[in-house]
């Protein structure tokens, strides 16, 4: 499949992505580095708007491999603080965030995002498209075929 990369579509979806894994990826990693790096996938339904993360993170074990998987996450127009205080809400809800309700992608949220994708078998901060549907906070898509 051939990938088309739209320009401001990069640069904002980047920029939602920073604000939303921000400093704490470099303490979520341990010792280890990471790298986030947003990509807009054009895909052939235009009629819905896929937005995806890639998340890359250096290992020391076995000689420095880069982990690296790319994912889809909600949207960065999804990501307005009302969303943000329903996911902190969901969250505390399941015993993964115990801070208090600000709207803001703080790091407690971050953590209390990657502690629960972690239960579910996947280890990083940011929120993926299947996470805030397993929470109730986006529809689940159903294909009808």
């Amino acid at each position: 499949m051939k990938q088309r990369y739209s320009w401001a579509g990069m640069c904002a979806f980047g920029l939602a992505l920073a604000l939303w894994a921000g400093p704490a990826l470099a303490d979520s990693v341990g010792a280890s580095r990471a790298k986030v790096e947003m990509v807009n996938l054009s895909l052939p339904q235009a009629a819905a708007r896929d937005c995806w993360a890639r998340y890359s993170r250096a290992s020391t074990q076995p000689r420095d491999t880069i982990e690296e998987v790319a994912f889809r996450v909600p949207c960065p127009e999804q990501m307005t603080p009302r969303f943000i205080e329903t996911l902190q809400r969901a969250l505390h809800a399941r015993g993964h965030y115990a801070g208090p309700i600000t709207g803001r992608a703080d790091p407690a949220t971050r953590a209390a995002v990657q502690d629960f994708q972690r239960a579910q078998g996947f280890n990083s901060p940011i929120l993926t498209l299947e996470t805030a549907q397993r929470l109730g906070l986006l529809p689940i898509e159903i294909s009808h075929n």
